[in-house]
């Protein structure tokens, strides 16, 4: 990053909480994790191929529409044909939480009545409450055996006449208060849509994702920002708001004078997010006269000033620098303009486009097809065509409209929940899926050769869940996988791109973990990949590749890491992977 133009050393806007401060930028990123999991929450039905089966995923049991859930059991998923159902399930479940949440801010359900109806229900079975021991200190201890006693007994214990007539009663209420309530359900639906569609943005579907660095919103008693404000600013920031002007005199000190304090650069960088670290740039500058920066870069060097460098880059500019360095530097690094392009959002690769010619350029301005006409200078055949295709951000995505048509309330025992979920199966057109994949088929294995013009058209357009249904479809017309067919159609970096789509729209947490995968097993380590997918994905859907990558390897990510690189490169990759 050392040639990286001044000018766009910054951070994009992250995403907020599902509700009214939720973000719809681009690069938005999801806050709560509802879900997890290596698939995101779950998928959609269409979501799942043979090279990504779903195995020993949690599986969450509610009690009623989205209200209390029971505490996730580790499960081994059926076959493949059940797999896609199952995610379709948790992927419901995961949403109805979140909107549970928010009847709960509206004061339409209160926090205890989760626990006053399992308190019911053990009293029926013939326990003593949890509620009414809990103020007891002297029978915790009891308390504790008494559980560890229950475990055993759970599954002798559960009566499911009884859990659902008390999940019927728990619906009933708040169905009764929904009632009181006019307009509260719709207010709830258009929430639910617009997080629907926020999610859209961020990844290209409505799976709930979760980076491993989310907003610092006040001190903890073990932020060395705190013992450091205490000592040297006689002033107390324990459970404070978050402060940039701390955090600043915080750096200011790490870097001041002979040596660097390493440590707090990696703190810092790691703990606050991309908006955060954009208002230490400005407060940085406003408070010294200097910019925060330059300081850095001066300070540090290798891997580690890449690492820290690409945490204080908006993420659009920061994908334009690495595709520019990608096409700019000693040959073509394809691997990562089809990682790049291959995975961004529409609106992702709009913002990228947007700043490109100036990160590409910076001495004189260009203009706004820069991105294409270096795509086409330093590529060629199928694979430029596939590259400056998805370089558009254009593909098909699914409208409001098409969305609100989906979107149905959760019906349960003939009593209305109030809880909206997707109906996957109304997002696609059955006609044109079947058409698709018949001129996939026909493009491919019914023929001698490949048309790749119709591979380009179908895997270039089509929305996400029109694709899955498609990739669905082509099984049974070809008795093949379509990753299948693409490596017998297609060779080159041409099969490498169309492999890249694939597998992201199957499943994008699972191409990434493939990725820091490759960067890191055999001798040496491709370094700038993974400077670039940790970084660019810390604060969307790390978790979730955390979790591939388990599934993958056998080992996290966090001890890999650990044992293919050094210093304080190493500890900042740490730091923002974080352990398991």
């Amino acid at each position: 990053m050392s040639n990286y133009p001044q000018q766009y050393r910054g951070g994009p806007p992250p995403g907020g909480v599902f509700g009214a401060n939720a973000a719809m930028a681009p690069y938005g990123m999801p806050q709560p994790n509802y879900g997890g999991g290596c698939y995101g929450g779950g998928l959609s039905a269409y979501n799942m191929g043979p090279n990504y089966s779903a195995q020993n995923m949690q599986s969450m049991q509610m009690a009623y529409g989205g209200g209390q859930m029971a505490p996730p059991q580790q499960l081994v998923m059926p076959p493949s044909a059940h797999a896609a159902v199952m995610n379709a399930q948790m992927n419901t479940m995961s949403q109805q939480m979140v909107q549970w949440e928010m009847y709960k801010k509206m004061g339409l359900i209160s926090e205890s009545e989760s626990e006053d109806d399992e308190d019911d229900y053990r009293r029926k079975k013939g326990r003593k409450g949890k509620k009414g021991r809990r103020g007891k200190k002297g029978r915790r201890r009891r308390f504790q055996e008494e559980e560890e006693e229950e475990e055993e007994e759970e599954e002798d214990d559960y009566d499911p006449k009884e859990e659902a007539r008390l999940a019927k009663e728990k619906a009933d209420k708040l169905a009764a208060k929904l009632e009181e309530n006019e307009g509260i359900k719709e207010k709830v639906k258009q929430a639910f849509i617009d997080e629907m569609m926020r999610r859209q943005d961020v990844s290209g579907t409505f799976d709930i994702t979760q980076g491993t660095i989310e907003e610092y919103k006040k001190y903890t008693a073990d932020d060395p920002v705190v013992t450091f404000y205490a000592k040297e600013r006689q002033t107390e920031l324990v459970s404070q708001p978050w402060d940039a002007e701390a955090d600043c005199e915080y750096l200011r000190k790490a870097m001041k004078g002979l040596g660097t304090n390493e440590a707090a650069i990696i703190h810092v960088v790691t703990t606050r997010n991309n908006t955060q670290r954009q208002e230490l740039k400005k407060k940085f500058k406003t408070m010294y006269g200097r910019d925060l920066i330059d300081d850095i870069h001066s300070e540090l060097s290798g891997d580690f000033r890449e690492s820290v460098m690409g945490m204080f880059v908006k993420p659009a500019v920061y994908d334009a620098w690495s595709v520019k360095e990608a096409i700019y530097g000693l040959g073509t690094d394809e691997e990562s303009l089809i990682e790049i392009l291959m995975t961004r959002t529409n609106a992702q690769l709009k913002e990228m486009r947007n700043v490109y010619a100036d990160v590409a350029s910076p001495n004189r301005k260009k203009a706004d097809t820069l991105l294409d006409k270096d795509i086409v200078d330093d590529t060629s055949g199928d694979f430029k065509r596939l590259l400056v295709a998805a370089a558009q951000g254009n593909r098909d995505i699914i409208s409001r409209e098409a969305l609100e048509a989906a979107v149905e309330e959760l019906v349960m025992n003939d009593v209305h929940t109030g809880m909206w979920q997707v109906n996957y199966a109304k997002l696609v057109n059955k006609a044109k899926v079947k058409r698709d994949a018949k001129r996939l088929f026909d493009a491919g294995e019914k023929r001698l050769g490949t048309d790749e013009q119709e591979f380009n058209l179908i895997f270039s357009v089509r929305d996400y869940y029109t694709l899955r249904a498609i990739y669905q479809d082509y099984v049974s017309l070809s008795q093949r996988d379509i990753i299948n067919s693409v490596d017998r159609e297609t060779s080159g970096d041409y099969k490498s791109a169309l492999r890249a789509i694939v597998m992201n729209i199957k499943n994008r947490p699972m191409f990434f973990a493939e990725r820091l995968k490759k960067a890191m097993k055999g001798l040496g380590t491709d370094e700038k990949t993974l400077i670039r997918i940790i970084v660019s994905r810390s604060e969307i859907d790390l978790v979730q590749i955390k979790q591939c990558f388990l599934e993958l390897t056998k080992q996290t990510l966090w001890n890999w890491i650990k044992d293919d690189t050094s210093g304080d490169f190493k500890r900042i990759l740490l730091q923002i992977v974080g352990r398991d």
